[in-house]
C-alpha cells in the first residue's frame, strides 16, 4: 500500500543550512539520541516549541513504576481475598500500606494544590 501524499502545507521542502562545530553536532545528535529522534527533528522542536518526546531512560522508569503498581495490586487484592474469606488482617498489613503510600507520595506533587495530591 502506498503512503497517501502529504498537501502542500503539510510538506516539509525548504531546507535551512546551519554551520556547527563538531563538538556542537557531537552534542546536538547527543541530545537527539536520548529523545529517540533526528537531530532535525531535534532542532525543529527545540526551536519552534514543539513537545519533545519523552527519553528512553523516562520511558523505562514509567515501565518499571507501572509494574510495581501492577505487583502492589496483585498482592492487595490477594490481602482483600484472604480477608473477605473471613480469616482476618495479616500481621504485614499495615507496613506494607505504609510502604505503599511512602512511595505513592513520591509519584505526588508536593506542592499545595489545597490538600489534595496530583500526579
Amino acid at each position: 500500500m502506498v503512503r497517501p501524499l502529504k498537501s502542500p502545507a503539510e510538506r516539509r521542502d525548504t531546507q535551512l543550512n546551519l554551520r556547527l562545530t563538531a563538538a556542537e553536532r557531537a552534542e546536538l545528535e547527543l541530545y537527539a539520541s536520548a529523545f529517540g529522534i533526528t537531530a532535525a527533528e531535534f532542532v525543529r522542536s527545540r526551536t519552534l516549541g514543539y513537545r519533545l518526546p519523552a527519553t528512553r531512560a523516562r520511558e523505562r522508569e514509567l515501565a518499571r513504576v507501572g509494574t510495581a503498581l501492577i505487583r502492589l495490586g496483585v498482592n492487595l487484592n490477594q490481602i482483600a481475598m484472604h480477608m473477605n474469606a473471613g480469616r482476618g488482617a495479616p500481621d504485614y498489613l499495615a507496613h506494607l500500606i505504609a510502604r505503599i503510600e511512602a512511595e505513592l507520595d513520591k509519584l505526588y506533587d508536593t506542592g499545595d494544590h489545597d490538600g489534595r495530591p496530583v500526579l
